[in-house]
């Protein structure tokens, strides 16, 4: 008998050591990601994600040696299957963000499949917290950023006119009576927010207390991180304005960001007592209970629930994310094209006049070649000239790619007036385009846009993104590009300034072609 129940033991404590060998395993399934991932924990953004992994094991373990086994362990294994095909779909795309969400459901589901749904309750929180460690998707992060550009300049306009310092809003640009402030990309609010609402979920798992109340928590850093950064904007204007001290820069600027995001906390703690106290029972933080480990705990851990289910899943895993890892890197295919250098600025009457991008938007488009250039023709009278830009991507893979203009337009000042769908003519029939007429202090332009996706012309982003997963998945490409004309509406006459554009999109489409790839057979 001491003999079954010593064979009994060893099998218990084995368990700790499946558990650690299958979220090790997990991890370097995904080894490709891990080099890209910390590359983005460098960023201000994302610089407190070396905190999330420890914090997540401490909370774990503190969690699990109360946690009362019990409930369905069948949806572990659905996690963990679903886990290894995201693997597999990140790997034909390139996808490390994809790679490291599947890595984390895998570990997700592992767990779901050992302790059952009952104590998945109190668990999950921890392992959340994982998916805070992730950078968000590209496409995802330059469509909040410019909504957060915007939003941060108009509550810091609100901000600066309390001060009575006199400034008109141009966009994302603050105008002065001596001087001109750009809300820029780096001042949108994001390197607030990202570590504050990450800071907030951290807190809300710290508490004991009522779920309206954690969720207030987590919901109310977002008001907090946008209402501080405008704080910090309407800071900088009124010191220039009124004491000609300059902090938009240089360490200063640098300095006031910390001490900001500081205010940030302090606020966040100081709703927090509040919240503590209301009701007849007191919440509580379990911050000391933390690092309260003995010899129970300890055990607890290493033998880790061994079941069926949990074998099943952890094998899964194991095999699955094994083989995702074993397979080779795919080489992308980036077809062959002439640079934009050599795009002629004369044919059939046009004349164009070459233009070039600042620095600070070169780093921030991270496209691989472009052409930007104001074309007039011979016998447009005073017709003012058509402005062409196309950027090309030769890689999209990173989730660097070809910014919709409507993100732009109102950051630019403009006002969207209208927009709709239309035909343009072109070298192979007609195409579609986007349409949007814009205005800005009386001036109105027409903007046409869609983008040259690997010999396609789209103009909606559903299909856009539809087409970027099928083309990664069974051609192995990626590249593409945005191509924008803007042509301006003299004398309220639109239909002259549309008929201008299509002339110049039948005359210009067929040069395009040989500087932006098309379809392979």
């Amino acid at each position: 008998m001491e003999a079954v129940n010593r064979r009994r033991a060893d099998w218990q404590n084995l368990g700790g050591v499946f558990a650690l060998v299958v979220c090790t395993g997990a991890i370097a399934a995904v080894w490709r990601s891990l080099d890209p991932l910390f590359g983005a924990w460098s960023q201000p953004e994302y610089s407190h994600a070396w905190f999330i992994p420890p914090l997540t094991v401490l909370i774990f373990i503190h969690r699990f040696n109360s946690a009362r086994l019990g409930g369905s362990t069948a949806p572990g294994v659905l996690a963990v299957i679903l886990s290894v095909a995201i693997m597999l779909l990140a790997w034909a795309t390139g996808s490390y963000t994809a790679s490291i969400y599947a890595a984390i459901l895998g570990i997700i589901g592992f767990v779901w499949s050992s302790v059952g749904t009952r104590p998945m309750k109190t668990l999950a929180a921890p392992l959340i917290y994982l998916f805070f460690m992730v950078p968000l998707p590209v496409a995802i992060y330059i469509s909040t950023s410019a909504e957060m550009q915007l939003w941060s300049s108009k509550l810091g306009m609100v901000l600066i006119s309390l001060f009575h310092v006199p400034a008109s809003l141009d966009g994302n640009i603050i105008i002065l009576s001596s001087a001109r402030l750009e809300v820029a990309e780096a001042c949108n609010g994001l390197r607030y927010l990202f570590p504050l609402v990450s800071f907030a979920f951290l807190i809300s798992m710290l508490m004991e207390d009522r779920f309206w109340k954690k969720a207030l928590v987590v919901l109310s850093s977002f008001p907090i991180a946008i209402i501080m950064n405008a704080g910090r904007i309407a800071m900088i204007a009124v010191l220039l304005d009124r004491f000609d001290i300059d902090t938009s820069t240089g360490s200063a600027h640098a300095f006031e960001g910390f001490a900001v995001f500081l205010l940030c906390i302090v606020v966040l703690f100081l709703e927090v007592w509040c919240l503590i106290g209301i009701g007849k029972t007191r919440g509580r933080f379990v911050v000391s209970d933390l690092l309260m480990f003995d010899r129970g705990t300890l055990q607890r851990l290493t033998s880790w629930p061994m079941s069926r289910t949990s074998l099943m899943a952890g094998t899964i895993l194991l095999i699955g994310g094994s083989a995702v890892a074993s397979l080779p890197a795919r080489t992308e295919i980036i077809p062959r094209r002439q640079p934009f250098a050599l795009f002629p600025m004369e044919f059939n009457g046009w004349r164009g006049t070459p233009q070039t991008l600042d620095r600070d938007s070169l780093n921030a488009l991270g496209l691989s070649d472009y052409l930007l250039a104001d074309f007039t023709l011979n016998d447009a009278g005073a017709d003012g000239p058509l402005s062409l830009y196309v950027a090309y991507y030769a890689s999209q893979r990173a989730g660097i790619h070809a910014h919709s203009p409507q993100l732009c337009i109102p950051g630019g000042g403009w006002s969207i007036i209208s927009q709709s769908i239309i035909d343009m003519p072109s070298a192979t029939g007609s195409i579609h385009a986007n349409r949007v007429v814009i205005e800005k202090r009386g001036v109105r332009q027409i903007v046409y846009y869609w983008f040259e996706e690997r010999g396609r012309h789209i103009v909606k982003e559903g299909e856009l993104k539809y087409y970027a997963l099928k083309d990664a998945l069974f051609d192995n490409r990626s590249d593409g590009a945005l191509v924008r004309i803007v042509a301006p509406i003299n004398d309220g006459n639109e239909a002259a300034a549309d008929s201008m554009a299509r002339k110049f999109v039948g005359e210009a489409g067929a040069l395009l072609q040989s500087f932006v790839s098309g379809r392979i057979s």
